[in-house]
């Protein structure tokens, strides 16, 4: 009975277990027939997170067939293009104006016009100019969430200690300078002032409120006859020193920071800033209308989500989109201060946006029915013009030795069309796609024609040779490995070097004209003198030092072992977090680098915000940061000389330098000349230490500024692929650099046979 009960209870487990199985199943399976949707946004906040956390789960809860996937990065564009190319991009993302239109010509976004007028969506419920702040060639192809403008920020207990009137509608940019010099305040009388009346104003907008106009939309071409921009240039140059602090006095502090601090009296801002300073301003304070100049402007940027043309779930997209900016939908997301909703309703309901602080936020709103776009189009080729010519030619304002206004114009005239002429010949030589010009069958034609070579050459030694088949038949994973992910990509590289090719679109065969491109590119010759100075101080340095600190621990006293760990330390520490930390010690200000200087009665540096020491400082952090692996490849090469030659030496009189000339160098030669090798290799690749540390400096928002004083070869290599998506000039300069690389290897290593000693058997 006791078996046939244990059975029966057996039977009984087995049968709910099954049940249970089977539910978990079904379940599953109705979850796999769930529509899910990848929704990429540019929100990193965990305020804003939360935020859009919450939209989401409304929109599940009356949507239960679609699941939505949030992704947040500050890089999604970056990620939405790669994607994109991959053929995978995310259904829908965040984007923002200027963005639209180089994503539009590569055709991977869905125009939206046709869903709004399936659905009969009423437009009228937004803000006109958001909608148009979306559109391309008449195309909408993003739906409207919320905008920002400029703004004038101002601290009402500075403007009150120096009796200066609150700014109002009737502020024109003569007075605005004229209230930054009252507003500006030296307490200690030491020529450096305490509180600056106000900061640099944004370029484009001091041009665009001027009436000075650098691009003609007729011709399509840049111009440079308005005198308006050379009087804003002026305007705006001058106050940098004076009123507003300079690059060197606002280095690693944004001008949300100087205000919040009240160290900056009023500066012009964007909506966006709205939440950082309610969080941290003290002082009683409040915006403004940006002040007037020919006539009332701003800078106006709409964002929006958009969806993926290659997106395989549009219909659901367009549903999360849809509800995303409605009224309903944008009010799960509570009190709004990042950006002005784009929805009317909303964008004037004390309850949703203008509730305070401050207290004239409806100038916010107000500000949009004079607000319009930059100074130029923001067609495709508006990013790289950006990041290689406004943005470099508006540094050099910040410089010692400031660049002229007419000089200043004239570079951004030819440069600018340069690129434009570029992007035409582009476009017009584009034809038809060749058969067999896409870039995957080419990689798998390839590869597979390498392995089926493989495959020959294997049967042909197993013929005369079984041991060669089992060997080779045991390391074919690797082999497979090693055709599929390193050497066929870079075969790939070399064919697309001779192609254009974005990515995004079929490569097409251009022949040498990437390389041509490339040599009539300033920038390029910029990046690889600057590669060259770096690499010959920071070489050099590396190697000199950590030789000497190698012979230093090779010492044989009490805690050698300490110093060895602790000289190594660099090594371990994480490369940007090291960047970041020297940063500090160079800034201008506060550094430890100046301070150091004025302890020893020297004037202080400006360092990264200056063209000349930028690159300076970045050897020699570099040479800080380099010298812990040669040194420890030195010490093991010093430990491995036997000491019998010293005793040798010592017996026949020679003093401690003979010793090193002509017993320490010979034998530590074939390491010197291993680390003079790779340390050649690692400073033609330096990359991180120049992006991490000249990024959105106080002189350059760019990486590699100051005015292109920090370019080295592989940040513009970068640049040139992953940004401007000309990826067939990237892979160019990749196998440039790689030829580059070899010859000096090679030089190295015939020069190498007349000063490296082998040991002899």
């Amino acid at each position: 009975m006791s078996l046939v009960a244990g059975w029966l209870r057996g039977g009984v487990f087995l049968f709910i277990a099954t049940c249970l199985i089977m539910l978990g199943g079904a379940s599953s399976h109705a979850a796999e027939k769930k529509v899910r949707i990848r929704y990429l946004s540019w929100e990193t906040s965990f305020e804003q997170i939360a935020m859009v956390k919450k939209l989401i789960a409304e929109f599940e809860r009356r949507n239960p067939d679609i699941k939505i996937s949030l992704e947040s990065s500050t890089e999604a564009t970056r990620i939405f293009l790669t994607d994109a190319a991959a053929g995978t991009p995310p259904d829908v993302m965040y984007i923002t104006t200027e963005f639209i239109a180089p994503l539009v010509e590569k055709r991977i976004l869905e125009p939206l016009a046709p869903y709004i007028e399936r659905d009969h969506v009423d437009m009228g419920m937004f803000i006109p100019s958001t909608i148009e702040g979306l559109k391309v060639g008449g195309g909408l192809y993003a739906y409207p969430i919320h905008f920002s403008v400029d703004l004038l920020f101002y601290n009402k207990r500075i403007f009150d200690e120096r009796g200066v009137p609150y700014p109002d509608e009737t502020w024109t940019w003569q007075t605005y300078r004229d209230a930054a010099t009252s507003l500006t305040i030296d307490r200690n009388r030491d020529g450096q002032p305490e509180v600056f009346g106000c900061m640099q104003v944004d370029w484009q907008l001091i041009v665009k409120s001027f009436g000075g106009r650098i691009f003609d939309p007729q011709r399509n071409r840049f111009v440079g006859d308005s005198r308006e921009v050379l009087e804003a240039f002026a305007f705006n140059s001058a106050l940098q020193g004076r009123q507003a602090p300079s690059a060197a006095q606002a280095m690693d502090t944004t001008d949300m920071q100087l205000f919040s601090n009240g160290r900056v009296a009023m500066f012009v801002g964007r909506t966006w800033q709205l939440p950082q300073i309610i969080k941290t301003m003290r002082d009683p304070w409040d915006i403004a209308h940006v002040p007037k100049g020919k006539s009332r402007s701003c800078i106006l940027n709409v964002g929006g989500n958009c969806i993926a043309a290659g997106s395989p779930h549009k219909e659901a997209a367009w549903r999360f989109v849809k509800f995303y900016s409605s009224a309903e939908g944008q009010r799960l997301l509570g009190v709004q201060k990042n950006c002005t909703p784009a929805v009317r309703e909303l964008a004037y309901s004390p309850q949703f946006f203008l509730s305070p602080p401050p207290p004239s936020l409806r100038v916010a709103v107000d500000a949009a029915d004079y607000a319009s776009g930059r100074l130029y189009p923001d067609d495709a080729w508006a990013p790289e013009f950006f990041a290689r010519v406004w943005q470099t030619t508006v540094d050099q304002f910040r410089m010692t030795s400031p660049i002229t206004p007419a000089a200043a114009l004239e570079r951004i005239v030819r440069e600018g069309n340069k690129i434009i002429e570029s992007y035409e010949r582009e476009k017009a030589e584009s034809g038809p796609v060749e058969p067999g010009a896409d870039t995957t069958s080419f990689l798998i034609r390839l590869m597979l024609s390498l392995i089926a070579l493989g495959g020959v050459a294997l049967l042909g030694l197993a013929r005369t040779n079984r041991r060669y088949w089992e060997g080779y038949a045991f390391v074919a994973p690797w082999l497979v490995g090693f055709v599929l992910f390193t050497l066929g990509p870079v075969l790939a590289s070399l064919y697309l070097s001779f192609c254009r090719y974005d990515m995004l679109t079929p490569p097409k065969w251009v022949g040498l004209r990437n390389i041509h491109e490339l040599v009539t590119d300033p920038v390029f010759w910029i990046s690889l003198k600057n590669t060259l100075y770096y690499s010959a101080f920071v070489v050099p340095g590396t190697l000199v030092l950590s030789l000497g600190l190698a012979m230093l621990l090779n010492t044989r006293i009490w805690g050698t072992t300490f110093f060895r760990a602790v000289y190594y330390l660099p090594a371990l520490t994480a490369g940007v977090a090291t960047c970041l930390l020297w940063r500090w010690i160079f800034n201008p200000q506060l550094g430890l680098f100046n301070t150091f200087l004025n302890w020893l009665g020297l004037p202080g540096l400006e360092w990264l915000t200056s063209t000349k020491w930028a690159m300076p400082a970045i050897i020699i952090m570099s040479i800080w940061g380099g010298v812990a692996g040669p040194m420890l490849i030195y010490l093991a090469g010093l430990q491995g000389i036997p000491q019998h030659l010293y005793e040798a030496a010592a017996i026949d009189g020679a003093s401690r330098w003979q010793m090193f000339r002509h017993v320490t160098l010979p034998m530590l030669s074939p390491t010197i000349f291993f680390n003079l090798i790779m340390a050649i290799i690692g400073s033609f690749q330096v990359f991180t230490t120049v992006f991490v540390m000249t990024a959105n400096t106080a002189a350059s928002q760019e990486p590699g500024g100051p005015a292109n004083s920090t370019m080295v070869y592989v940040l513009y290599l970068y640049q040139t692929g992953f940004r401007y998506l000309a990826m067939g000039k990237a892979c160019a300069m990749a196998w440039i650099l790689f030829l580059i690389i070899l010859g000096l290897t090679l030089w190295n290593y015939r020069m190498s046979q007349r000063w490296v000693h082998y040991e002899q058997a």
